[in-house]
């Protein structure tokens, strides 16, 4: 496989029993489906492990803002999006094998953020008390409750499914 970054080849490293690609171009890991959450709290030594191994490839310029394509789907284009609801950090996520890139420092910031999985979730808790009780939100809420009714009005004086589409 080829760094997404960089196009020169990943290496593989097993770290605690899981293999994981590693760029020493540009110290980026990839990940495959279901890998990061053995690397992503603090108390796994794994992550430790990992983090300071990744420590030693410091990147040089690299553009974040430039789409890339999966190590394994070579001809998929990742979906960057933000993997905190705060907008800490962003990583690279393939929406075909599921498998995820995270550019030099991102797996630390990860593990700083959210040193355990109880953190993670008491800050998906925060984000949606804030998202629930904001006007963008409840105004949305509302369009789509008008949508649905009339959908069902509709359906009841014809007697078929109407579809609803968003957008």
């Amino acid at each position: 496989m080829k760094c997404p970054r960089t196009n020169t080849n990943l290496k593989s490293v097993r770290v605690g029993g899981i293999e994981v690609d590693i760029s020493e171009a540009c110290g980026g890991v990839f990940f495959d489906n279901y890998e990061l959450e053995h690397f992503d709290e603090k108390h796994e030594r794994r992550g430790k492990v990992l983090v300071e191994h990744l420590d030693q490839f410091v990147p040089l310029q690299i553009s974040l803002k430039e789409r890339i394509s999966c190590p394994k789907c070579i001809d998929i284009v990742m979906a960057r999006h933000f993997y905190s609801p705060e907008h800490q950090i962003e990583i690279d996520e393939c929406p075909g094998c599921g498998g995820i890139w995270f550019d030099f420092g991102e797996l630390k910031k990860l593990r700083d953020i959210f040193p355990t999985q109880v953190d993670r979730l008491k800050a998906g808790d925060k984000f949606m008390t804030q998202m629930e009780t904001s006007s963008r939100y409840i105004s949305y809420q509302r369009e789509l409750e008008g949508r649905e009714n009339l959908a069902n009005r509709l359906r009841r004086k014809s007697g078929f499914f109407v579809g609803i589409f968003l957008d």
